[in-house]
């Protein structure tokens, strides 16, 4: 069972991301350089093509897959479907603590 980590963003930090979940232990980092309300890019469908049947996927926050509520849901329940747990390991967000506009 493998341990794959996918890393997604819409600016600068995408590579701290990657190296956050390889510390946590990822063998693997899928990632996506995307505006947070695209659909899922090519590294989350290499992602998709990857995993099996009780492999684990960690990322740093549901906010890092996407900003829409509907897209997160498909892609929790497409990875259910395929026997993967997630595990969300608690990547800082860039500006956390401050105010949103």
């Amino acid at each position: 069972m493998a341990i794959y980590g996918y890393a997604r963003a819409d600016s600068t930090g995408i590579d701290d991301q990657a190296a956050y979940l390889q510390a946590a232990g990822c063998t693997e980092v899928f990632s996506d350089f995307r505006i947070s309300t695209d659909e899922p890019g090519p590294g989350w469908r290499r992602l998709i093509d990857a995993v099996q049947d009780g492999d684990t996927l960690r990322i740093g926050a549901w906010s890092r897959l996407t900003r829409r509520v509907d897209t997160a849901a498909a892609m929790r329940d497409m990875l259910a479907t395929l026997g993967v747990r997630v595990e969300v390991v608690g990547y800082p967000s860039v500006g956390a603590g401050r105010a949103r506009a």
